[in-house]
């Protein structure tokens, strides 16, 4: 059974390829050179600066910060094509993409390439990362088709515990298509290191206490971080702590909102802002940080939770949702709740930063839990055997 996996949402795809690669299972990944920089192989194993915009992403100029393996094929998809060239060059980018995908036994896709194993004749397994979520809200032709997709796949693997019930919502997707799979998360590689020299540069003057935060600034109410909570929590904490500092990064759709709140609640002198980071540089910054708040909206949580807990760090994000109605979800899961400080409201986020900055041993042991559970649940190739499971459980029904 010859595996390819299509697409690398988060490099999802690239960590589960290299844990199928250690079982010694014939898998290969195919990687879009042309859309957003954060799911090139490259932002996660390649030593890049952190100047680099993941919108515009040079592929011949980052390629050289890394050698790729021979298992790793790259395509291009045409999502940088001017207006006047889109509809033909996109058509034969497609037509190409099916191709590829005849060349393999069983495909495993990341949306949005999950619309085009329907017309290749292979078996194919949906990846979703948490594209459902934004499927109630579209009906244009490629949403139809991605749809469509998910209606006729056998199995559907997805990560993210608090899309459950949107799943369930969706008529044309039956419960017994559903597969949960962890994120793959390294803990060799996201662990905790010496970062006191970026630690001394981040604070400033008689600051001693370091908040984080990775997710980008996205207010949309189903799908966003909750920034403007994050925000409002922060401005009530610095004023019983002013000797701390908040790093947040300077991308999203909805960086001005951000900036005119911070400048409204008057800590700009609080706030640093930097640009995206490379996986090198992240890890760098979860270890300075005493913090890490990853979100405050969705009843669930992503790689950056994941990788922040691996590297031993206390970190608050809104796991369960709104009243914690997703809890049951994540339990049903994973069969325990994660030892992560849950932050929904503007005061659950600051009454657990007053709890982690008046007591250094109860962040020392918070941190050390999270890394533990992360080890145990989100194993990279106990991940990648899961993968392996539901793919060929497909493959040897069709």
């Amino acid at each position: 059974m010859k595996i390819l996996i299509l697409g690398n949402m988060g490099n999802a795809g690239y960590a589960v390829a290299k844990g199928l690669r250690k079982k010694n299972i014939d898998v290969d990944l195919a990687v879009n050179i042309s859309g957003f920089g954060m799911a090139l192989p490259e932002w996660e194993d390649g030593n890049i600066s952190d100047n680099i915009d993941p919108y515009s992403v040079s592929f011949s100029k980052i390629k050289k910060v890394w050698k790729a393996p021979e298992w790793i094929h790259y395509f291009d998809f045409k999502n940088k094509l001017s207006k006047k060239s889109r509809f033909f060059g996109k058509l034969k980018a497609r037509i190409d993409l099916v191709r590829m995908i005849r060349r393999y036994d069983i495909v495993e896709a990341h949306f949005p390439f999950s619309i085009y194993p329907q017309f290749s004749g292979k078996p194919y397994v949906p990846y979703d990362a948490g594209a459902i979520r934004e499927f109630p809200y579209h009906n244009d032709f490629n949403y139809k088709l991605a749809k469509r997709s998910y209606r006729k796949a056998k199995k559907i693997l997805f990560t993210n515990s608090d899309t459950i019930p949107i799943f369930h919502k969706e008529k044309y997707i039956e419960k017994e298509q559903l597969e949960f799979v962890p994120f793959a998360i390294d803990s060799d590689k996201y662990k905790p290191l010496d970062a006191s020299n970026l630690r001394r540069d981040l604070l400033k003057k008689n600051e001693d206490f370091l908040i984080f935060s990775p997710s980008r600034q996205h207010w949309q109410k189903y799908n966003g971080k909750g920034n403007e909570k994050m925000i409002k929590a922060f401005a009530k904490f610095v004023k019983n702590f002013p000797n701390s500092r908040w790093v947040i990064p300077n991308w999203g759709l909805d960086v001005d909102k951000s900036k005119n709140l911070i400048k409204a609640l008057k800590i700009e002198e609080k706030i640093t802002w930097i640009n995206p980071l490379p996986k090198n540089k992240l890890i760098e910054h979860y270890n300075a940080a005493d913090v890490v708040i990853d979100q405050a909206e969705l009843g669930g949580w992503g790689s950056s939770t994941l990788e922040s807990m691996s590297c031993g760090k206390p970190t608050i994000t809104s796991w369960a949702g709104e009243d914690r109605k997703n809890e049951v979800d994540v339990i049903s899961c994973f069969g325990e709740s994660p030892p992560t400080l849950h932050g929904y409201y503007v005061d659950e986020i600051f009454n657990n930063l007053l709890e982690l900055r008046k007591n250094e041993e109860y962040r020392k042991s918070l941190g050390e839990k999270c890394r533990d559970w992360v080890k145990k649940t989100h194993n990279p190739e106990l991940v990648a055997q899961r993968h392996l499971e539901v793919l060929e459980k497909v493959f040897n029904s069709t």
